[in-house]
């Protein structure tokens, strides 16, 4: 390679030329004269230690001297190669893209916590094993007195580190004293990470490196912030700075997922590498937690190169109210994906109320920034949105009785009932939804399980647009139908005799859900219910495909 030549990752090609093809590891030549408007990076070369003149066009981490060494140094660097790299930028901070074009379904991250504790306000949870500690009469651990499951756990080595530092409070302030939920546990997790900077010193630096809002909290005077910090330096007396507290205790707030503990209790946990994720209320990246808190991230759509890869942090099923509440509260932004700069949630209305007035009209908000005014674009009809909301907390409220679902009839006048106030894609129709297919779930009559097909068909329609792509729950939905689905088939089949081709076509149909949800639940991760399912969808798909086959070769032999 000429001193006047310098090769370029593909991806600013792609950027500049609109450029669409790309192979891990591949390099563009870049003429001088543009040399000096573009970053080229820095760093030594990954074969020889010389001064690199090129990057890796996959990752942008490892740097080679020539093209030589990039071809020479490739079959080792293949597997290390990740499929996404990390920009910033003033508006959204560091955040991750697609470093080349991924199909649905790649991994993109499998890693363990740095950290794990109970949620910031918990139920009684043990310190040693993050079991749930059931009844009054619970064993404390004999040094600091927090709860736990049993007096074993007090030496559990999750609970160790911890314990003399909880043991100085001697006056019991901190530990919980009775079965309510309880802020006092919001300070454990902010202890653990704070033992990382002597234990772990590398998680210490991520953690430090972690996005927190610790100013803006303080200036809110947010309640579990500041009580949390006062409780660990004015009683715990911990040997860190004021404005460390502040910020460990900030940062967990705004990057700590919430998963399952082996004992099946929810807790927090904090990641390296998934909270680089950008926030979408489409997103295209599906997270699932597996053994000891291991979280995989991968595609759930296919993924163009530079685009951002983005998890929902508030659950793509919320309605836009409460997103904008939590991602304003909590994450201190206001969210601009494409869902929620359109009203219409991209055609689903899935926050909008129905035009009493209109005929196949919603009302759509005019902002979530000020207060809000609900209005029909047609008739011109407002409401507030104390008003609306107001509708829907009494329609929330109704729902959780148990008896409006406990039978076909009052089911199915319920759905009705809250489609002819709503409509079959809003937010309150799907929670309505959920709670009739629970009480209905063991009533195989006919007219049930058509209606459960018919809602789970509508469901369908709406996860694919609110939460596209292979996700945990396309597949878990899938599986649901394409068994109630094959369950009705079949009681039509023994009660008559249906019409031969369309029967056929049905389970042709079903078959197709089936295998689908078999594809989708393979793709979660050991030790979690991915695997199992997607084995009974597969055994469920042989049946219908069995069912099938036999119908008809009998209609075969019968012509």
């Amino acid at each position: 390679m000429s001193m006047n030549s310098m090769y370029l990752p593909l991806l600013w090609c792609q950027q500049q030329h609109k450029c669409d093809a790309f192979t891990p590891g591949q390099y563009i030549h870049i003429p001088p004269d543009l040399r000096t408007n573009i970053n080229m990076g820095g760093g030594s070369c990954g074969v020889c230690d010389a001064v690199a003149s090129m990057t890796c066009g996959g990752c942008g981490t490892m740097h080679y001297c020539g093209k030589e060494h990039q071809r020479q140094h490739w079959p080792q660097h293949r597997t290390q190669c990740p499929p996404y790299k990390m920009i910033s930028s003033p508006e959204a901070g560091r955040y991750l893209v697609a470093s080349r074009r991924l199909p649905a379904g790649q991994v993109l991250v499998e890693e363990q916590p740095l950290a794990v504790g109970p949620l910031s306000i918990s139920e009684l949870v043990c310190l040693g094993c993050h079991g749930p500690i059931i009844g009054d009469d619970f064993p404390r651990c004999p040094e600091c007195w927090w709860p736990l499951c049993s007096l074993e756990c007090a030496s559990s080595s999750l609970h160790q580190a911890e314990c003399p530092i909880l043991a100085t409070d001697v006056k019991h302030i901190g530990p919980p004293t009775t079965q309510m939920e309880t802020l006092r546990y919001d300070v454990i997790l902010s202890i653990r990470c704070l033992l990382l900077k002597s234990k772990d010193p590398t998680a210490w630096q991520t953690l430090m490196s972690m996005e927190h809002h610790s100013e803006q909290r303080q200036l809110n005077q947010e309640d579990n912030q500041v009580v949390t910090v006062r409780y660990m330096s004015e009683v715990l007396k911990l040997d860190y700075d004021i404005e460390t507290l502040h910020q460990i205790r900030a940062a967990i707030a705004t990057n700590g997922m919430e998963i399952r503990s082996e004992k099946n209790t929810r807790v927090r946990a904090m990641y390296p590498m998934v909270r680089l994720f950008n926030n979408s209320c489409v997103p295209n990246v599906h997270l699932s937690c597996g053994v000891e808190g291991t979280m995989q991230a991968r595609t759930t759509v296919p993924i163009k190169i530079g685009e951002p890869l983005c998890i929902c942090y508030t659950g793509a099923l919320m309605p836009a109210w409460e997103r904008y509440d939590t991602l304003t509260k909590t994450y201190h932004f206001t969210c601009n994906c494409t869902r929620c700069e359109d009203p219409t949630e991209l055609g689903t209305y899935f926050s909008c109320p129905r035009c009493p007035d209109c005929t196949g009209c919603y009302m759509l908000s005019s902002t979530w920034l000020d207060e809000t005014v609900w209005r029909c674009p047609t008739c011109k009809l407002e409401k507030t949105d104390t008003q609306v909301r107001e509708d829907i907390n009494d329609w929330l409220q109704r729902i959780l009785m148990d008896d409006i679902f406990n039978t076909f009839k009052r089911a199915k006048a319920t759905l009705q009932e809250v489609e002819d106030q709503f409509h079959a894609q809003h937010y309150v129709w799907m929670r309505a939804a959920h709670s009739a297919l629970y009480q209905l779930c063991d009533n195989n009559t006919e007219p049930a399980l058509k209606l459960r097909i018919k809602i789970w068909k509508k469901l369908v329609y709406l996860y694919s647009v609110l939460e596209p792509g292979l996700t945990k729950r396309r597949g878990m939905t899938l599986l649901e139908m394409g068994i109630i689905m094959l369950r009705a088939a079949k009681l039509e089949y023994d009660e008559g005799d249906p019409f031969m081709p369309e029967f056929l076509k049905q389970l042709q149909e079903i078959s197709e859900y089936l295998k689908e949800a078999t594809q989708i639940l393979q793709l979660e991760p050991v030790g979690t219910r991915g695997p199992a399912l997607a084995q009974r969808a597969e055994e469920k798909r042989a049946e219908a495909e069995e069912f099938l086959h036999r119908l008809d070769s009998s209609s075969v032999r019968a012509e």
